[in-house]
């Protein structure tokens, strides 16, 4: 299975985010995992250079129901991020939220440019990483 540079969890809930990186930890496919609890932390974390270049992960994993910025507000705002920190937004985005219904799931096909390709009910399993994978980097 493919193996990951980088994956970003953003999620309020710590719990989550805690879960989600055992279980992508458990099928060992990142190098590295960064948690943000937050949409605004996500930003900050997406622009700023370590080692001279943007950190740009593969894969970004995020919830939409959070406080002050929810995940269309992220999303609208990483849209405005320039080329080079998203790497042409090539990261696959990934909505992991229990708020899926008919308004927000047609809502997220609106992002679909800047790479949210997946939604995915919460709780997060190993069987819809694995899909995950399987349907967008193999």
């Amino acid at each position: 299975m493919k193996k990951f540079k980088n994956v970003l969890l953003i999620d309020d809930s710590i719990s989550s985010n805690q879960y989600n990186r055992i279980l992508i930890s458990e099928l060992d496919i990142a190098e590295n995992i960064v948690l943000v609890n937050s949409a605004d932390q996500a930003l900050e974390y997406l622009q700023e250079k370590q080692n001279g270049s943007y950190p740009t992960p593969n894969l970004i994993l995020l919830d939409i129901a959070m406080p002050q910025m929810d995940g269309f507000m992220f999303l609208e705002e990483y849209a405005k991020l320039p080329p080079e920190a998203t790497n042409n937004w090539s990261s696959v985005l990934a909505i992991v939220s229990d708020h899926l219904d008919g308004d927000n799931f047609e809502k997220a096909k609106q992002f679909k440019k800047v790479g949210v390709l997946e939604h995915i009910k919460k709780p997060l399993d190993k069987e819809d990483i694995v899909n995950l994978i399987e349907e967008h980097f193999e």
